[in-house]
């Protein structure tokens, strides 16, 4: 170099290896052209000088970005562990660790994307100056990234096709080599790296294009995977990717026999035997991933299970730690690759589906009029597992068997479409009740219709008038019905006047003790009912026939409470959460006696129940069960709204294997209250749609499990013989605080009268 700054000439600048002496007439033009190459050259030099300051300045001012946030999808299963309910998330992403994918899996990416991953420091050189050539002379415009720079330029989040991008790109994929080795950056860049199929990461691919983990593909499976990165996705959607062997098989084949087995076996991953021995798999799955939405990474919001991931996502939410804050954000709910176990069944949950739907011919809901909905749902006795729910057709659309507040997939505003007045249904809240008070189940009580109750303000003459019995007639028992007589027959005027008497707001307290959260007040709406002493929430005694609407979903576990003998627990949606394998919640079960209410009332309401016809109509199959029929009628009209089931068979000694179950029916109106009719344009009841949705339900999802028996006969207990019955042919009005008609054990007849308790 100084030689030639000094101007010595080089070898072969005269084309003889010998200097010869300059003439004095050609020196001032060899010296000018000295000057300019001297000048040149130190110009080139101080350049270089400049550019080394000012490429040492931007690299230390390119800072390394924070991890990159692999948003995993979180998959809600039903109870089995197994059957996938439903996916949610940003990205369809499983996160492993490097040691779950094979090496051969490894290799072949290595040997498709960056041959020489192991020995560059984040940048090859040699790679870029190719790429850049064939830019400069016209050749197909390369980006020659290593895995390095791929990853780099996803956890920067840069974009387009620059020398701009390329040089902080490289910069920062140094930086990762600095900072990582090669193993951690390799496992990054496999969780982060799209495969097309909506697959984000290995783990993802193996599931979108084999149907295994990764941890169990071969090496032509990983091969087929490395080959996908380059362009996961084609530039025209309805072709595909030209290496999806499903869209476009002879370029994918092409890729792999061609470039990725040489690939291997220059770097002595295959040896050339193995390479021609190795066949392209025939077991890629074949799917449109345009059309199949389990390749998404949210999937099944729109079933009617979606509605069950709503309500998972509303308890979730509602879950709190030991300090008090919740338990989970929405953020990592949705994406932090959460595997949510559910209480819901599979067989029960296509039960529930099949009966309650309408939308096959099984159903008794098939070919009815369109504006006839049915909901339904199961609980297990003495766990508050919900172990079927069906509340409509879509899981994005009205939800008619409860309400939910979901902040994670919705705006965390409730939606309540599922509320109902319960009629007759909710009586057995009010026998439970009228049984701790005091009344014995075989009680009297008057059954004349109609019938005025002054005190309620239900009176002749006045709106809304005297209380009626469901056929508006009086019943046979007439004046002298037990209270097993007025639950078989579903008698109004008794259960009034024992609501009355028990007062409404001991009614709803046992109610609420037994599952019954929310109540809907004409006024107020929706009411919390855990949040007040029950006497303050302003209802009346109509709440003893069902007036006012609760939801099924509470109703079923309220039957269920009954099925366990009076031990509430509380209904819940979620059984476990898990993270990578990690338990990080679990359901508490911890069941609550409803207080006063012993075994002998428990089995004298299940006896009670148990007369019920349309709980032991023939389609049971001789399996016991108790249960209560509802109506409630469209306004002011002869014609019904809404009809109920509900009711249980208990659980058998073995709990573990017969745990019973609990269920209520609803069928209502789609939309704005109308008249229910059958196709036939006969009006519905509860004993004529809802009971036979019921039985069918009860029987597919118990068909494996013991029947057991109910109690055969009423236990006795009370102290309250009779009610405000009149024994047959005695004298006495309902009005007259003079009646002296016998009593055969203490009762309200048996005491100091209240005013208008009559």
């Amino acid at each position: 170099m100084t030689g030639r700054l000094t101007g010595r000439p080089s070898f072969g600048e005269s084309g003889s290896a010998t200097p010869t002496e300059p003439s004095a007439s050609g020196r001032p033009k060899r010296w000018r052209r000295r000057n300019v190459i001297i000048s040149s050259t130190a110009a080139v030099l101080m350049l270089m000088g400049i550019g080394l300051v000012a490429g040492t300045y931007y690299f230390d001012s390119v800072d390394l970005p924070p991890d990159l946030q692999m948003y995993e999808s979180t998959t809600i299963f039903y109870a089995d562990r197994q059957t996938p309910m439903a996916r949610i998330g940003e990205e369809n992403r499983t996160v492993v660790t490097l040691d779950q994918v094979p090496k051969h899996v490894q290799q072949a990416v290595v040997a498709t994307e960056d041959m020489s991953f192991y020995t560059n420091d984040g940048v090859d050189y040699s790679s870029i100056a190719r790429a850049a050539w064939n830019n400069v002379t016209g050749g197909e415009r390369q980006g020659a990234s290593t895995i390095s720079q791929q990853y780099a330029r996803k956890l920067a989040d840069l974009k387009g096709i620059s020398y701009a991008r390329k040089v902080r790109e490289a910069v920062i994929a140094t930086k990762l080599n600095e900072k990582y080795d090669k193993d951690k950056i390799l496992e990054l860049y496999l969780n982060a790296v799209y495969f097309g199929r909506h697959a984000y990461g290995i783990e993802a691919a193996a599931q979108a294009y084999f149907g295994k983990p990764v941890s169990n593909l071969t090496v032509a499976e990983g091969m087929v995977l490395a080959g996908m990165i380059k362009d996961p996705e084609g530039s025209d959607p309805k072709k595909g990717s030209p290496y999806d062997p499903t869209r476009n098989p002879d370029t994918a084949k092409e890729r792999f026999h061609n470039y990725i087995k040489s690939n291997m076996v220059q770097l002595g991953y295959l040896t050339q035997q193995a390479a021609d021995e190795l066949k392209y798999p025939d077991n890629v799955i074949k799917v449109d991933p345009v059309v199949d939405g389990r390749l998404r990474a949210q999937w099944g919001l729109d079933k009617p299970a979606g509605l069950i991931v709503h309500h998972v996502m509303d308890e979730l939410s509602r879950v709190t730690g030991p300090d008090g804050r919740p338990r989970f954000s929405s953020d990592e709910i949705r994406n932090g690759g959460l595997q949510i176990y559910t209480t819901v069944a599979k067989p029960m949950q296509d039960a529930a589906l099949k009966y309650a739907s309408g939308a096959t011919a099984d159903s008794p809901l098939f070919g009815q009029p369109p504006n006839l909905q049915g909901a339904l749902v199961a609980v297990e006795p003495g766990t508050g597992r919900v172990r079927a729910y069906y509340g409509g057709s879509q899981g994005d659309g009205s939800d008619y068997a409860g309400w939910y507040a979901d902040p994670v997939l919705s705006d965390g505003k409730p939606v309540d479409f599922g509320a109902h007045p319960p009629a007759s249904s909710f009586k057995v809240y009010t026998l439970a009740a009228g049984l701790i008070h005091g009344y014995a189940i075989d009680s009297h009580w008057d059954g004349t219709s109609p019938k005025d109750f002054p005190r309620s303000h239900r009176v002749t003459g006045q709106k809304p008038g005297p209380v009626k019995n469901n056929d508006g007639d009086s019943a046979d028992c007439q004046t002298w019905c037990t209270l097993l007589e007025a639950t078989e027959k579903s008698l109004n005027t008794p259960y009034f006047a024992l609501a009355e008497e028990v007062g409404w707001a001991k009614v709803l307290e046992v109610a609420r003790a037994a599952g019954i959260r929310s109540m809907w007040h004409p006024e107020k709406g929706r009411l919390d009912l855990t949040t007040k002493n029950p006497s303050e929430f302003g209802f009346s005694t109509e709440l003893g026939i069902g007036q006012f609407p609760v939801t099924v979903l509470d109703h079923a576990n309220g039957m269920a409470t009954f099925a366990a003998r009076g031990k509430a627990a509380s209904v819940h949606f979620v059984q476990e959460v898990q993270k990578k394998g990690q338990r990080v919640y679990g359901e508490t079960i911890n069941p609550k006696q409803i207080p006063g209410f012993t075994d002998a009332m428990a089995d004298n309401v299940t006896y009670a129940l148990s007369k019920v016809a349309a709980a032991t109509a023939s389609d049971m199959n001789g399996r016991p069960a108790a249960g209560k029929t509802g109506t409630w009628q469209l306004r002011d009209t002869s014609d019904n709204a809404h009809t109920w089931m509900v009711g249980y068979t208990p659980p058998g000694r073995d709990k573990t294997k017969t745990p019973g179950l609990a269920a209520a029916v609803w069928i209502g109106n789609k939309n704005d209250e109308q008249k229910l009719v059958n196709k036939s344009g006969q009006r519905l009841f509860g004993a004529t749609m809802a009971a036979p949705v019921w039985r069918k339900f009860m029987n597919a999802a118990l068909n494996k499990t013991e029947k057991v028996q109910l109690p055969s006969q009423p236990r006795r207990g009370g102290t309250l013989a009779e009610g405000n019955g009149i024994p047959m042919g005695r004298p006495g009005r309902d009005d007259d605080p003079r009646d002296n008609r016998p009593c055969r054990r203490p009762g309200p007849r048996c005491q100091t009268p209240a005013p208008g308790n009559r």
